[in-house]
């Protein structure tokens, strides 16, 4: 690689991204720079999406360590430039733009580059599923959004940095980015890479550290430190972000073929103390928040759970590799709550729907809060111990001005057990009483249907339906927790 900016001697790490992100929180909130040449503000999707990164050209590829860097250009949507440095254990240099990293394929007019334009963001490759093919892992990519996958995924849910008021009505939500990257060159025969980030914002300044190590299942450790120049109204810490369009609990948009369309489609909630809370997506007519109360965090998530191909009959994008991902806290994580965000959504091409974790203290201006996490990115599930699992879940309405829920529990470990003769433990609020309710057995999945029937409800009017299994007073599933709105 040519034309390397001057090498430092500065030692990188968590310490110092964190000297540069308390300087910044001391300082009065600056702008920063993105300006752009016309032309490449200008560049429609399809012009943005031509610009492709040479893959010989990859930062590292000639050195014989597993992983690599590639680059995003910046234009079109992506017009926030971004400075990179490479680190060693004693010295950084910024990563300066070189246009012969890219191929610029049917775009005209393209003006002069300067080595001081910038990128939009990187990707990390690895030997992900083959020892001889460096796969992408993880992708960091506009405000402070990243995704990654492990072995045999691809690409669907992603997550954040931090969320600021997110989904409040009447307040703006503010989206604080990734300025500046620090990626440690890796040595031969590591199993994982190093990336400091300084997240700025008009109310916010943080440093983040994430450990990347690839696999099976690809975990990120995270470590952040945040200060606040102001009260921020809801503060969302480890945010995941995905989409749900349709799915088993909604009716198929007229022309679709696809039976369901979703990058996720649960929030699992666990505090160690009761039954795992699963909560279906929904694609809403309205914007609809709702929070999870919680007294010690064990972990939450946004999980696709279905991974029959049949579900979703799309050969091309694959919706059942979509990988799932979850928050496990490092540290105490108390007396809070996992807030969840949906927004109506015409179609399946953006995110609506977000999850967070609000802590019950608010941060307070000037005074840094720590947090420390793992995402986990995987095709499997979290440990819930030997309860059963809600697999389906289908809901319409009844003849005669009623409702109807389905709600398939799965003894998946086939642990013996059988569910159709459990108590089903059922509670609604908001309104509607339960008319009647069932438990059929459901041989093909070692579980049973439960189904229950309630009053109808006013358009508008939220209704909370909740479920689960027990035998005699012991838990035998987690709990089913169903947002109804008409």
């Amino acid at each position: 690689m040519t034309g390397r900016a001057a090498v430092e001697d500065i030692r990188v790490d968590f310490n110092y991204v964190r000297g540069l992100a308390a300087a910044n929180a001391a300082a009065t909130y600056r702008a920063p720079d993105n300006d752009l040449p016309s032309r490449l503000g200008a560049l429609t999707y399809d012009e943005y999406r031509s610009i492709r990164f040479a893959p010989p050209q990859a930062m590292w590829r000639k050195d014989g360590v597993p992983f690599q860097l590639q680059f995003f250009h910046r234009g079109g949507l992506f017009r926030d430039r971004v400075t990179l440095h490479e680190f060693s254990e004693s010295h950084e240099q910024v990563i300066p733009f070189l246009r012969d990293f890219f191929t610029y394929e049917g775009i005209r007019d393209l003006p002069a580059l300067r080595s001081t334009l910038g990128y939009a963001g990187f990707r990390v490759h690895t030997p992900l599923n083959r020892p001889d093919v460096y796969d992408e892992v993880i992708a960091f990519l506009g405000s402070s959004y990243f995704r990654a996958i492990g072995a045999d995924q691809v690409y669907g849910l992603s997550a954040r940095g931090l969320a600021l008021n997110s989904g409040l009505p009447g307040v703006r939500e503010e989206f604080p980015r990734f300025t500046e990257f620090w990626i440690g060159k890796p040595e031969k025969g590591a199993t994982a890479l190093t990336i400091y980030a300084l997240l700025q914002g008009p109310n916010v300044s943080g440093a983040y550290e994430f450990v990347v190590r690839p696999g099976k299942a690809t975990l990120v450790d995270v470590h952040a430190e945040l200060t606040f120049r102001t009260d921020s109204a809801l503060v969302g810490l480890a945010p995941l972000t995905s989409m749900f369009w349709c799915g088993e609990n909604s009716a198929r948009p007229a022309g679709e073929m696809r039976p369901e369309v979703h990058d996720s489609d649960g929030l699992i909630v666990d505090d160690g103390a009761t039954r795992p809370l699963w909560r279906p997506l929904r694609n809403p007519r309205n914007v609809a928040s709702t929070s999870v109360p919680v007294q010690k965090l064990v972990r939450f998530g946004l999980l696709q759970r279905d991974r029959r191909m049949t579900s979703y009959e799309d050969l091309e994008v694959h919706y059942e590799k979509r990988p799932s991902a979850w928050i496990e806290p490092r540290g105490d994580w108390d007396n809070g709550s996992v807030r969840l965000v949906e927004l109506p959504d015409p179609a399946e091409h953006g995110d609506n729907i977000v999850a967070f974790w609000v802590p019950g203290e608010k941060p307070i201006p000037g005074h840094p809060i720590e947090a420390r996490y793992r995402i986990v990115w995987s095709l499997g599930e979290p440990p819930n111990g030997n309860l059963a699992r809600v697999v389906n879940t289908r809901e319409g309405p009844l003849p005669g001005n009623g409702h109807l829920f389905w709600v398939d529990f799965a003894d998946e470990k086939n642990s013996g057990r059988d569910l159709a003769t459990m108590e089903p433990v059922i509670e609604l609020r908001g309104g509607p009483r339960i008319r009647h309710f069932s438990v059929t057995p459901y041989p093909e999945i070692h579980g049973c249907r439960v189904a229950i029937e309630t009053d109808a409800t006013k358009v508008g009017q939220t209704t909370t339906v909740r479920c689960h299994l027990r035998n005699k007073t012991e838990p035998v599933s987690e709990t089913w927790s169903y947002l109804w709105q008409p």
